[in-house]
Protein backbone atom coordinates (compact mmCIF):
# COMPACT_ATOMS: atom_id res chain seq x y z
CA UNK A 1 0.00 0.00 0.00
CA UNK A 2 1.10 3.73 0.43
CA UNK A 3 4.01 5.09 2.24
CA UNK A 4 3.06 6.30 5.61
CA UNK A 5 4.67 9.79 6.38
CA UNK A 6 5.82 10.45 10.04
CA UNK A 7 4.01 12.95 11.67
CA UNK A 8 7.48 14.98 12.25
CA UNK A 9 8.05 14.88 8.90
CA UNK A 10 4.16 16.42 7.97
CA UNK A 11 4.56 18.90 10.92
CA UNK A 12 7.89 20.11 9.13
CA UNK A 13 6.32 20.71 5.87
CA UNK A 14 3.28 22.38 7.67
CA UNK A 15 5.92 25.11 9.33
CA UNK A 16 7.87 24.81 6.35
CA UNK A 17 4.81 26.32 4.47
CA UNK A 18 3.21 28.41 6.99
CA UNK A 19 6.74 30.42 6.92
CA UNK A 20 7.14 30.36 3.07
CA UNK A 21 3.02 32.30 3.44
CA UNK A 22 4.08 34.33 6.02
CA UNK A 23 7.09 35.43 3.85
CA UNK A 24 5.05 36.51 0.82
CA UNK A 25 2.50 37.93 3.10
CA UNK A 26 5.20 40.14 4.69
CA UNK A 27 6.87 41.12 1.32
CA UNK A 28 3.47 42.13 -0.29
CA UNK A 29 2.97 44.23 2.56
CA UNK A 30 6.18 45.85 2.97
CA UNK A 31 6.05 46.88 -0.75
CA UNK A 32 2.75 48.08 -0.54
CA UNK A 33 4.04 50.32 2.52
CA UNK A 34 6.81 51.66 0.26
CA UNK A 35 4.57 52.62 -2.27
CA UNK A 36 2.86 54.14 -0.13
CA UNK A 37 5.97 56.25 1.79
CA UNK A 38 7.39 57.01 -2.14
CA UNK A 39 3.64 58.63 -2.41
CA UNK A 40 3.52 60.09 1.15
CA UNK A 41 7.00 62.07 0.46
CA UNK A 42 5.68 63.67 -3.11
CA UNK A 43 2.68 64.71 -1.24
CA UNK A 44 5.12 65.88 1.62
CA UNK A 45 6.92 67.41 -0.91
CA UNK A 46 3.83 69.18 -2.14
CA UNK A 47 2.46 70.63 0.78
CA UNK A 48 5.90 72.08 2.23
CA UNK A 49 6.41 73.85 -1.43
CA UNK A 50 2.82 75.30 -1.00
CA UNK A 51 3.49 76.49 2.15
CA UNK A 52 6.41 78.02 1.36
CA UNK A 53 4.16 80.20 -1.12
CA UNK A 54 1.53 80.91 1.12
CA UNK A 55 4.17 82.71 3.60
CA UNK A 56 5.82 84.19 0.66
CA UNK A 57 2.51 85.96 0.23
CA UNK A 58 2.75 87.25 4.18
CA UNK A 59 6.72 88.31 2.93
CA UNK A 60 5.57 90.08 0.00
CA UNK A 61 3.16 92.20 1.62
CA UNK A 62 5.27 93.17 4.74
CA UNK A 63 7.95 94.43 2.20
CA UNK A 64 4.55 96.16 0.33
CA UNK A 65 4.06 98.21 3.40
CA UNK A 66 7.32 98.25 4.90
CA UNK A 67 6.68 95.91 7.79
CA UNK A 68 10.21 93.71 8.68
CA UNK A 69 8.38 89.83 9.63
CA UNK A 70 11.26 87.61 11.03
CA UNK A 71 10.05 84.07 10.21
CA UNK A 72 11.08 81.49 12.34
CA UNK A 73 12.96 78.87 10.49
CA UNK A 74 10.70 77.22 8.35
CA UNK A 75 11.63 73.94 10.10
CA UNK A 76 10.15 75.42 13.26
CA UNK A 77 6.30 74.78 13.18
CA UNK A 78 5.70 75.52 16.97
CA UNK A 79 7.59 78.79 16.19
CA UNK A 80 5.83 79.20 12.85
CA UNK A 81 2.41 78.73 14.83
CA UNK A 82 3.20 80.65 17.93
CA UNK A 83 4.78 83.88 15.62
CA UNK A 84 1.50 83.63 13.32
CA UNK A 85 -0.52 84.06 16.85
CA UNK A 86 1.23 87.04 18.11
CA UNK A 87 2.59 88.88 15.60
CA UNK A 88 0.05 92.07 15.05
CA UNK A 89 0.55 92.85 11.24
CA UNK A 90 -0.11 88.77 10.51
CA UNK A 91 -3.43 88.89 12.45
CA UNK A 92 -4.61 91.55 10.56
CA UNK A 93 -3.59 89.68 7.28
CA UNK A 94 -5.20 86.52 8.44
CA UNK A 95 -8.27 88.64 9.36
CA UNK A 96 -8.07 89.90 5.94
CA UNK A 97 -7.51 86.84 3.63
CA UNK A 98 -10.15 85.16 6.07
CA UNK A 99 -12.58 87.74 4.80
CA UNK A 100 -13.14 88.98 7.56
CA UNK A 101 -11.78 92.24 6.94
CA UNK A 102 -12.09 94.75 3.55
CA UNK A 103 -9.04 95.66 1.95
CA UNK A 104 -10.09 98.92 2.97
CA UNK A 105 -10.47 97.95 6.71
CA UNK A 106 -7.51 95.76 5.84
CA UNK A 107 -4.92 98.65 5.33
CA UNK A 108 -6.27 101.37 7.65
CA UNK A 109 -5.31 98.89 10.18
CA UNK A 110 -2.04 98.39 8.81
CA UNK A 111 -1.37 101.86 8.73
CA UNK A 112 -2.28 102.22 12.30
CA UNK A 113 0.22 99.77 13.19
CA UNK A 114 2.68 100.91 10.99
CA UNK A 115 2.30 104.46 12.74
CA UNK A 116 2.25 102.56 16.39
CA UNK A 117 5.40 100.67 15.50
CA UNK A 118 7.79 103.44 13.69
CA UNK A 119 6.51 106.34 16.71
CA UNK A 120 9.60 107.83 18.19
CA UNK A 121 9.38 106.67 22.01
CA UNK A 122 8.23 109.25 23.74
CA UNK A 123 6.05 110.77 21.53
Amino acid sequence: MGKIIPYRELARQHQINLLDHKRREYREREDYLARLRKLLFKIEGQMRQAEFLQLQVFQDLGENFKIPLKFPSLGDRVGLQEFFATDPFLLILKDFLAERLSAGECQRKIMELHRETTAPEGA
